[in-house]
């Protein structure tokens, strides 16, 4: 009898444990269901809020912490970083999209100026001189100002001609790159310009960014480098088409990421390498104080195919 009653204490003794510990579990439970929800899930929720604001084009700072485990706050400081970097490339955006609105605007003026200085004004000098010619008396006389007038719309031509040069170089369709860049450095001193490679005929838009790359380049030179000499050189290499421009002037401080050019005033060369990344290319400038400067340009060459009529 004695045996049953431990047998039956011992059993109750146990129940009872087994009671504690199912609700010393649940405890633990909800404890440990309470820390996710505020270590966890309540930053998480956080930072999704934050985050959904980025449908709307409103970029939050995420510079406040939200608390929680060391991984969100990490990645609460990678989205505060992104943030960062994406209203910095847009305040560049901004300043490019001005700059360049401001560029083509000076470049209608530049434009309208030349051609009222130069071109207007010499057309009036031609019909004043024709005038003169039409109501000279002595035939000496009137070849004169008929030569003077002829002179001057040689004059007026040759400059129409630079001017559309600029806008668009007709050499570049008519005989292909290298003969449009051996003219270009032909404006300039001091140029030496050489083809390595065997030249093939090779898309428009790819020779035209070459071109343009050159040219601001030269220009860049011309207006800041003081250089003695400088190399141009257009290398055809495989499927490539490299281009490279280098001086011997006093250089300048490089930054170390090209979009940081804008900030400094050089939007012609970010213009360039853009135009140069959305055909698949690369561009590398190289520069440092009395080191001179080099631009090194490469762009996938697109062979165009010769057409042939039967």
């Amino acid at each position: 009898m004695s045996h049953m009653t431990g047998s039956f204490s011992e059993s109750m003794a146990f129940d009872g444990m087994l009671h504690w510990c199912f609700w010393i579990a649940i405890g633990v439970f909800l404890i440990g269901l309470c820390w996710v929800v505020i270590r966890v899930l309540l930053p998480l929720h956080h930072l999704l809020r934050m985050t959904k604001a980025l449908n709307e084009g409103v970029i939050p700072s995420f510079d406040h912490p939200v608390g929680g485990i060391r991984e969100i706050e990490q990645l609460r400081r990678a989205l505060h970083l992104m943030s960062e970097q994406i209203q910095a490339g847009q305040t560049q955006e901004a300043a490019l999209r001005n700059r360049l609105a401001e560029s083509q605007e000076h470049e209608r003026v530049r434009i309208a100026r030349e051609i009222h200085d130069d071109t207007i004004q010499t057309l009036v000098l031609v019909a004043h001189h024709l005038e003169y010619a039409a109501n000279a008396n002595v035939k000496t006389t009137s070849s004169t100002h008929l030569h003077t007038a002829r002179q001057q719309l040689v004059d007026a031509v040759n400059g129409l001609r630079d001017l559309i040069a600029d806008l668009r170089p007709t050499l570049l369709d008519e005989l292909g790159l290298s003969a449009a860049l051996r003219a270009l450095c032909e404006r300039y001193r001091c140029v030496e310009f050489a083809v390595v490679g065997e030249q093939v005929q090779t898309d428009t838009t790819h020779d035209l960014v070459l071109f343009r790359a050159a040219q601001e380049a030269l220009v860049n030179v011309e207006r800041h480098a003081k250089a003695n000499r400088i190399w141009v050189t257009l290398t055809y290499k495989g499927s490539n088409i490299l281009l490279d421009v280098r001086d011997d002037g006093i250089g300048f401080e490089v930054p170390r990421q090209l979009h940081e050019l804008a900030s400094q005033g050089h939007f012609g060369l970010l213009g360039i390498r853009e135009r140069v990344l959305h055909l698949g290319g690369s561009l590398r400038i190289s520069s440092g104080s009395r080191q001179g400067t080099h631009l090194h340009a490469v762009i996938p060459g697109r062979v165009v195919l010769p057409t042939f009529s039967f």
